[in-house]
């Protein structure tokens, strides 16, 4: 599938994105309640399209796929381009709550950024091997975050529902050191191998692709030291382990 061919399917997830939020609106009358589905559903779509996109053989051709123009599957050629919508609803949110922007706004950094090389990578049709894993696998990680972040929003469902948060937040951690904190760093030294080795050629794009990576790479390892506080917390029955900054 080209990327040409997902764009029209781009418009109308981005259209589900608001629709959803719209009708959450309506029924919640906030803003942050109304961002919990929409959001719920663009890290599902991306997990999904991720795994099955990764699971295709693809971690198996890293380091053979050393090309910026390496070939995805269709799911990962859609993982990249349904970031664009995705990316954009996120940034209306976290300007509308101020929560959703991070205490440091490291969140609207992040969602600026990964806006930017979505952009980018469908623009030019580059780096689609890669951000299949960037752009989908890497959230797999993010579905058990949506209900840590759901409890820590909503209080009344936190107590209703106290075990479910006790067990899915050291979830969330694991999930997140093995997608993230050890996978990641892997992925990207594939990733500036096949980039410095297609150096100078798309300069632009390969220059703009590697300094977002370590500014993205920077963003895992600083959410990294809260998971692993968060779990020394945890693991020594710390009663401020629920304190830890929020991830995303």
């Amino acid at each position: 599938m080209e990327h040409a061919d997902v764009i029209p399917l781009a418009y109308k997830f981005g259209g589900l994105l608001v629709v959803l939020h719209v009708a959450g609106l309506a029924v919640t009358g906030s803003h942050i309640a109304a961002h919990v589905v929409p959001q719920f559903v663009g890290f599902l779509a991306f997990a999904y399209m991720g795994v099955m996109a990764w699971t295709d053989g693809m971690h198996g051709r890293l380091g053979i796929a050393s090309d910026v123009y390496a070939a995805a599957p269709a799911f990962g050629v859609a993982a990249c381009t349904f970031q664009i919508p995705f990316q954009l609803y996120e940034l209306a949110c976290a300007a509308l709550v101020k929560r959703l922007r991070g205490k440091s706004f490291e969140m609207v950094i992040h969602h600026a950024l990964s806006l930017t090389l979505a952009s980018m990578a469908v623009n030019k049709g580059m780096y689609f091997f890669y951000g299949t894993y960037f752009f989908g696998l890497s959230e797999f990680s993010s579905i058990p975050l949506a209900f840590v972040d759901l409890f820590k929003m909503f209080p009344d469902l936190k107590k209703k529902y106290a075990a479910a948060n006790e067990a899915v937040r050291p979830f969330f951690a694991v999930i997140f050191l093995v997608v993230r904190s050890v996978y990641w760093p892997l992925v990207s030294y594939h990733f500036w191998v096949a980039s410095l080795a297609h150096w100078p050629s798309d300069a632009l794009e390969v220059t703009t692709f590697c300094v977002v990576n370590v500014l993205l790479t920077g963003l895992q390892g600083y959410w990294t030291y809260l998971i692993l506080i968060g779990l020394y917390k945890i693991a020594t029955g710390d009663p401020t382990s629920h304190d830890v900054d929020k991830i995303d």
